[in-house]
């Protein structure tokens, strides 16, 4: 009885849906909120719902905003003093099991961390007050001590740096690169798949996307995936086409280009997913739609786009458009805003001075009546063995990818019967 109680539980939060056309609802976080620099989503206050965190450029301010489980957000100051703000990036630093946040100050030099008291009272600690011009940071275990240190970029000093985290969180400085030309976007991954974390980056004024090979003592060898990217700004890595290593995404800001770099052996070669976008700025990649391979979602800064490119399993991409007015959009994430179990997209926008997402209601296939349409004779909704159907032989049975399957083939699982063209009722199948 307990296999069947667990089988149903897990049947039962499975998501129902349709591969279809997702439709997007807007919701601004915050407005004005000047020159909304970048954006950051996870559970701050581990209450189970995802928080916002974003920094603003013209106010100097580091913010969250408290998602109440309802997706009313409430705005919390974690600095005001960030001269400049200009990158944020949340997680456990210090390893106390609150999460924790970081953030560049471009202006004043900084990169620093706040550290969370378990009530969301964030202390600020300097890593680096020298970094010119930081503007990006990131966080990983670079060199395996089970620690987290951190990683950031300098755009006019031309430097990729990471600082080792001694355990205590007393942070050591190491260059990683210092010729690299206006470095923007900064991603941290085992790229190799050597068991160390690489560092990529993506040069503005050199026109390059490049990662740097950990021999797992942290020195670190360049190498180029492209030159010639007009004005690179944005990287990002996860397997793109599921054959076990990992891809490499990015943006030519000049170019208006979102591309995938297929890694073979540890050589990428360019795949263009878009080369319409103006003013190309940010790229993430999650699955959207729920059909096991990875999509892609980006900003097109000039263009006020946000979109996202739908991966058809063959690395065939079809761009949907989610909004077209969020006025110079820059960073843009793929989560789960409000645990609905589809993925929601969260973006902020420098000169529309805000913070928003948008809302995915990733189609299903949903009951068109909740009558019981005369002579229909099916059993009750969870049922084990073959399908009761009963005198009522005129039905289409549909799985939750909307595929027609048979009745006497299914498998356990979620199920829809269609009479008349209509959806009339959702049945579950325990063994």
């Amino acid at each position: 009885m307990s296999r069947v109680i667990l089988l149903l539980v897990v049947i039962l939060v499975l998501p129902v849906v349709l591969f279809a056309q997702i439709n997007w609802t807007k919701h601004t976080i915050e407005s004005p909120y000047q020159f909304a620099n970048d954006v950051f989503a996870i559970d701050l206050d581990d209450d189970n719902d995802v928080d916002i965190i974003s920094p603003s450029f013209e106010l100097d301010e580091v913010s969250w905003w408290e998602n109440d489980g309802n997706e009313n957000f409430a705005k919390h100051k974690i600095d005001s003093v960030c001269d400049g703000a200009g990158s944020v990036f949340a997680i456990d630093l210090d390893g106390d099991t609150d999460i924790d946040v970081l953030s560049t100050a471009f202006n004043a030099y900084d990169v620093a961390w706040y550290e969370n008291d378990g009530s969301e009272n964030f202390t600020k600690h300097m890593i680096d007050s020298s970094l010119i011009s930081a503007v990006s940071v990131h966080a990983i275990n670079i060199d395996g001590d089970n620690d987290i240190d951190v990683v950031a970029a300098a755009y006019y000093n031309n430097e990729i740096v990471w600082y080792e985290n001694d355990g205590s969180e007393n942070f050591t400085k190491h260059a990683i690169d210092d010729t690299f030309s206006v470095p923007w976007g900064i991603f941290a991954i085992d790229l190799n798949n050597d068991d160390e974390i690489d560092v990529l980056a993506a040069s503005y004024y050199g026109d390059e996307i490049a990662w740097w090979e950990n021999d797992g003592n942290e020195n670190f060898t360049k190498h180029t995936i492209i030159s010639n990217y007009g004005s690179a700004r944005s990287v990002y890595a996860i397997d793109i086409d599921d054959d076990n290593d990992i891809d490499v995404l990015g943006t030519a800001f000049a170019d208006s280009t979102v591309s995938w770099f297929e890694n073979i052996n540890n050589s990428f070669t360019e795949h263009a997913i878009d080369s319409s976008l103006t003013g190309a700025s940010h790229v993430f990649a999650i699955d959207f739609n729920d059909d096991s391979d990875v999509d892609v979602a980006a900003t097109g800064y000039y263009d006020n786009n946000v979109v996202w490119y739908e991966n058809d399993g063959s690395e065939n991409f079809t761009k949907h458009v989610i909004d077209s007015s969020f006025d110079g959009p820059n960073e843009v994430i793929g989560i789960d805003v409000d645990g609905d179990g589809d993925i929601d997209v969260v973006s902020s926008a420098q000169v529309a001075d805000e913070v928003a997402w948008w809302e995915s209601d990733l189609a299903g296939i949903e009951e068109d009546e909740k009558e019981t349409a005369e002579g229909w004779k099916c059993g009750p909704t969870i049922f084990s063995g073959s399908l009761p159907i009963g005198k009522y032989k005129d039905c289409k049975i549909y799985d939750v990818c909307g595929r027609k399957v048979e009745a006497q083939a299914l498998s356990p699982g979620i199920y829809f019967i269609e009479i008349e063209g209509k959806i009339k009722h959702k049945i579950i199948k325990i063994k």
